[in-house]
């Protein structure tokens, strides 16, 4: 990877806490604030850090339809292909677009509150771009799961560790101030108080408390960020299982695996043509089959089919809708 060991300390500290101070990082790792402050500037600068977000339960927000589609496309002028993409990119409901090589030419996530507006986006999809569209594979995502990326400093995970998004039944009143919070955290994670305050027109202490009420309540479950895997020697693949659930336990035995494994990132069970997806996170193509090999030994009897995507571009991926993308424009930077 193009990091040092320092670089890897560092995202280690942010992807547990994704707003920790310098200060905090410093102390962890036993450097100084302005040494983490210099690499952490350094990686915004060279790409390796892109986006800081909102990890959101998108359940207890109230969005409780949220579908993936795998897309394989034919026919496409270049043209064509950056228009659909910009237009995924412009939805607030398709918060998920990353392009692969592999089973599939693209995933996309929409979330919706309900089934009608989610047919509603996705009649817009197959009538502007249905022409291209040669594979068009459904999966229903039941809950996300984020594990630690402890390969970044020789560890592995520890047992249910880890940050939910969806799965559950709990609905959360939120006020539209909370909605707005959210919003501004999903631009920039690591935004502020002061400025998300001043941004909405009121006080700091309104914010702190909002803010803290979203996390008690589970709606923010930590703050993250998303790689610039090109600028940082890092391959990720997003793979597709096929599995036969006769028996729970074994079930329990695979997402033990996957939990304490370093390498896996992100753990999605879903309905579907697809009953589990892996955000697998290596620096070599080897690695990954290592890992695959291993998945299929241990798990032959419940594995039925795997499919292997290498996602090479990230356009857009977060686990909510940004309801009020507008609110820092005509803002001063």
């Amino acid at each position: 990877m193009n990091l040092t060991e320092l670089d890897k300390k560092i995202l280690f500290e942010l992807d547990r806490d994704g707003r920790a101070s310098f200060s905090e990082i410093a102390r962890i790792i036993g450097s100084t604030p302005q040494v983490v402050k210099y690499h952490f500037e350094q990686m915004l600068e060279k790409g390796i850090i892109k986006h800081f977000w909102a990890f959101i339960d998108y359940d207890k927000a109230d969005y409780s339809f949220f579908w993936g589609y795998w897309l394989k496309f034919a026919g496409f002028t270049k043209e064509k292909e950056t228009e659909m993409y910009a237009n995924f990119d412009q939805n607030m409901f398709i918060p998920i677009v990353q392009r692969a090589d592999g089973y599939a030419d693209a995933f996309i996530g929409i979330i919706s509150r309900d089934l009608f507006h989610h047919n509603e986006i996705l009649q817009d999809i197959f009538s502007k771009y249905g022409q291209y569209i040669t594979l068009s594979d459904i999966f229903v995502g039941l809950g996300f799961i984020k594990f630690p990326r402890t390969y970044l400093v020789g560890q592995k995970n520890e047992f249910q560790k880890f940050a939910v998004s969806g799965g559950t039944t709990e609905k959360i009143k939120l006020a539209e101030i909370d909605r707005k919070i959210i919003s501004l955290l999903l631009i920039d994670g690591r935004m502020e108080f002061t400025k998300i305050a001043k941004v909405l027109g009121v006080g700091t202490g309104l914010v702190h408390k909002h803010y803290n009420k979203l996390e008690k309540n589970g709606v923010i479950t930590k703050i993250t960020f998303t790689l610039g895997y090109e600028n940082i020697g890092l391959l990720l693949y997003r793979v597709c299982f096929k599995i036969v659930q006769f028996d729970e336990a074994r079930i329990d035995e695979l997402y033990r695996f996957c939990c304490l494994h370093p390498n896996i990132i992100n753990y999605v069970k879903g309905m579907g043509n697809w009953q589990l997806m892996l955000d697998i996170e290596v620096e070599n193509r080897e690695t990954l089959r290592d890992i695959i090999r291993e998945l299929k030994n241990q798990f032959k009897d419940i594995i039925q089919r795997v499919e292997i995507n290498e996602m090479y571009q990230m356009d857009k991926f977060t686990q909510m809708a940004i309801e009020y993308p507008d609110l820092l424009k005509n803002q001063p930077s």
